[in-house]
C-alpha cells in the first residue's frame, strides 16, 4: 500500500469528498490542494461546485507525482451516513467525522473504545482510516461508527467508555458492538431495540461493579485497621505505638474517602435508572421508515 492515499466517495450535500490517509498523508493534502479540493473543518476535502470535469482526472495525474494512491469508494460518504443513521434515533445527537490519517492515531484510540466484540477487534487489527462519531447531546453517549472492513455494505457500531469510567479496554462488562445494514431506518431500529439497551444494562453492571469494588476494599482495609488497632501490634507483631496508631488511622481514612468517591461518582445514576433512556424510548419510538 502506498505511503499516501486518497479515498473519494459521494456525498449528497458535498458532491465529490475526499479523505487523505497514510503515514505521509502530507503528500496527498498536497495533492488535493493543488487540484482545486478544498478542506473543511473535519479535515474532509470537498469538490466545489464550479470545479471543471477534469479536475478528478488532474487530481489522479497530480497524486502520483507526489506519491499518492487515488481509490473510489463503492459506499456513500460515511457522513452523510451516520447523519442518516442519527436522524432516526431517539433524543438529539450530533455527529462529525473522525479521520485517523497516520496508524498511530488509530491505537491511540483503542483505549477509549467500550467494546468486547467485532469492532474492537478490528480496531486493533485492521486498518480504519476515518470514521463518524455520533454523540447524544443529553445523555452524553458517544457511539463510534464504521465501515465493515471487507464487506462491501455493512457498518460496525460501538461506544467509546463513558465518562466516569476511566478507560475501556478490555473490561468484561463491555457491550458487544452491532453489524448495522446500509438503510437508516432498519439501522436506527437495530441500535434502538437492541445496542442502545444492551449499552445501558452494560453501563449499569459497570457503574454496580465499581462500587462493590470500592466499597469491599473499604471494608478490607478496615478489617485490617480493625485488626492492629484491637491487638496493638503489626501485622508482623511488632508493637504500635501511639504517634503509629494516629497515622495509621488518619491514613486509613485519606484511603476509604478516596475510594467511597467512586460510590459518590456512581451511585447517584444508579439509582435513578428507572428514568434512564431505556423507559423513555419505548414511549417515544418513531415508525422505522423501510428503504
Amino acid at each position: 500500500m502506498a505511503e499516501a492515499q486518497i479515498v473519494l466517495s459521494h456525498s449528497r450535500g458535498s458532491g465529490i469528498v475526499a479523505i487523505a490517509t497514510g503515514e505521509q498523508y502530507p503528500w496527498a493534502h498536497t495533492a488535493l490542494a493543488q487540484s482545486g479540493f478544498q478542506r473543511d473543518d473535519d479535515s474532509v476535502w470537498h469538490l466545489p461546485a464550479h470545479a471543471p470535469e477534469t479536475t478528478v482526472v488532474d487530481l489522479v495525474t497530480c497524486a502520483k507525482r507526489h506519491r499518492t494512491s487515488v481509490h473510489t469508494s463503492s459506499r456513500r460518504f460515511i457522513g452523510d451516513a451516520a447523519r442518516g443513521l442519527a436522524r432516526l434515533l431517539p433524543g438529539q445527537w450530533h455527529t462529525s467525522i473522525e479521520i485517523y490519517a497516520h496508524p498511530a492515531w488509530q491505537e491511540d484510540l483503542v483505549p477509549w473504545i467500550w467494546d468486547s466484540g467485532e469492532l474492537g477487534r478490528i480496531l486493533q487489527n485492521e486498518r480504519v482510516p476515518y470514521a463518524a462519531t455520533l454523540t447524544d447531546t443529553v445523555q452524553g453517549t458517544t457511539l463510534l461508527f464504521i465501515e465493515r472492513p471487507g464487506r462491501q455494505l455493512d457498518y460496525l457500531l460501538g461506544a467509546f467508555v463513558p465518562k466516569q469510567l476511566e478507560e475501556g479496554y478490555g473490561d468484561t462488562h463491555a457491550p458487544h458492538s452491532i453489524v448495522l445494514p446500509p438503510f437508516a431506518g432498519r439501522a436506527a431500529q437495530a441500535v434502538t431495540d437492541r445496542y442502545l439497551p444492551a449499552y445501558e444494562q452494560a453501563v449499569h453492571a459497570r457503574r454496580t461493579a465499581a462500587i462493590a469494588a470500592a466499597l469491599g476494599d473499604v471494608r478490607s482495609e478496615h478489617d485490617t485497621w480493625q485488626a492492629m488497632i484491637t491487638s496493638g501490634r503489626y501485622s508482623d507483631a511488632t508493637p504500635l505505638n501511639a504517634a503509629a496508631l494516629g497515622s495509621m488511622t488518619e491514613e486509613f481514612l485519606d484511603h476509604a474517602w478516596r475510594r467511597f468517591l467512586t460510590v459518590v461518582d456512581h451511585a447517584p445514576t444508579l439509582i435513578d435508572r428507572p428514568t434512564a433512556r431505556g423507559l423513555r424510548m419505548r414511549r417515544h419510538s418513531p415508525a422505522w421508515p423501510m428503504p
